[in-house]
């Protein structure tokens, strides 16, 4: 059983302890350093923490190559650190979530993984339990949130182009004689973007925020 900190223990004990309380908190910092180098870049399915992603990738384009939907880009000049990685830039052409994830299974070095999580009670694997990111959306531009210089009006396009409508994005009441509002659930959204591609207004108003 683990001892509290106020209990005796040698100096030896004190001492690793300490060394790794030290040390976990440098490798934070590090990593933290390192992955705010750089525009936040949305990963494709499968992808390392950033850190470890940006150590792994060869930047070989296997998994650019195998994508049937032309959704992954290769990151270009201004991305710092990320320069030749692969990434998703939604409102251009989001993550599909195949069947297969041929972007995983393409990566010869293990910086795309075949993703596995728990949702509640189940663990979930393959496309469902993708998590590039999360969507959010940005009340201020969504058409159903009434704003001065236009009224609110029902809109459902985020919902209806979710690979799992009313589980990852449902609409909720609003006030009485307002449109339903969409909502994001964060456990289940597989931040693909499709809700990002899908939105009528210029401007998007519902965004994807990259997992780090």
């Amino acid at each position: 059983m683990a001892q509290k900190l106020d209990e005796p223990q040698d100096r030896g004990d004190f001492f690793k302890m300490l060394g790794t309380l030290v040390a976990g908190f440098v490798a934070e910092k590090i990593e933290d350093s390192v992955t705010a180098v750089g525009p936040k870049l949305l990963r494709p399915p499968g992808a390392l923490d950033e850190l470890a992603f940006l150590t792994t990738c060869t930047r070989c384009d296997k998994c650019i190559q195998a994508c049937p939907e032309n959704s992954i880009l290769k990151a270009s000049a201004g991305t710092g650190l990320s320069l030749g990685t692969p990434y998703i830039l939604p409102r251009s052409m989001p993550c599909f979530l195949c069947t297969e994830l041929p972007c995983v299974k393409s990566c010869p070095e293990g910086a795309l993984v075949w993703p596995k999580r728990k949702l509640g009670e189940v663990v979930v694997e393959g496309p469902r339990a993708v998590h590039l990111g999360l969507a959010v959306v940005k009340e201020a531009l969504c058409l159903t949130f009434p704003e001065p210089d236009r009224p609110a009006q029902a809109c459902r396009v985020c919902v209806d182009r979710c690979p799992f409508p009313d589980e990852a994005i449902r609409l909720v009441p609003a006030a009485e004689g307002q449109p339903p509002h969409p909502v994001v659930v964060e456990d289940v959204c597989t931040g693909c973007g499709l809700c990002v591609f899908g939105c009528p207004t210029l401007d998007p108003a519902i965004i994807v925020e990259p997992r780090r």
